[in-house]
């Protein structure tokens, strides 16, 4: 009876110990899972941190390629030649060629870039490009607002003009005043046909 209750215990300390080996495993398993786990998860969180901070730059990047310094004219103060000066257009937008329009509208900043020259209270509608022809499309106050004569009216569409064609995909502009060819201003200028690159007056 003594030999079978030892026989008894010697199993079940066998049993004790291989259970404790088993779980012991299970754990170690366990850890070593949570740790990859954990591991793979700091990696991910890694990357798209990296990949969110390449992107963003990209985007400064992509972003100040927009940005570009372009040239356009003012006419000087004795109405004898343009003058060139730098203005900063964003280059993607779809409408650059009205925004440089818009630049003249807006002014000369200094005395140096020249003097201002468009009539009180133009608009520019819209600036569209086919076959390399720009087509500016003013309001009726670049008509009827016009005061500067011949000599006026030779700067004033100079200025668009070698502003424009700036652009390498313009080789001459057409002007219309809401939708209708604009005949003259002066009838200096015969403005019913596309006005080229005014070189003589660089």
């Amino acid at each position: 009876m003594r030999v079978k209750i030892k026989s008894i215990k010697g199993l079940l300390a066998v049993l004790a110990i291989s259970i404790l080996t088993i779980t012991s495993g299970c754990t170690e398993q366990g850890t070593n899972l949570e740790k990859r786990s954990s591991s793979s998860v700091q990696e991910n969180v890694n990357k798209e941190v990296s990949s969110s901070s390449t992107s963003a730059s990209d985007m400064e990047q992509t972003n100040e390629k927009k940005v570009s310094g372009v040239t356009i004219y003012f006419p000087d103060a004795n109405g004898e030649k343009l003058i060139p000066t730098q203005r900063q257009i964003n280059l993607n937008r779809e409408d650059k060629y009205k925004a440089v329009v818009q630049a003249l509208i807006d002014g000369p900043i200094s005395d140096k870039e020249g003097i201002y020259i468009m009539p009180k209270d133009t608009q520019v509608l819209s600036v569209k490009v086919n076959n390399n022809i720009a087509t500016v499309d003013f309001n009726k106050a670049f008509k009827t607002n016009f005061t500067g004569g011949s000599t006026g009216e030779l700067m004033l569409i100079g200025s668009i003009v070698n502003s424009l064609t700036e652009f390498k995909d313009i080789k001459a502009v057409r002007f219309t005043v809401e939708g209708k060819v604009l005949e003259a201003l002066d009838n200096h200028l015969d403005l019913t046909v596309p006005q080229e690159r005014m070189g003589d007056l660089l």
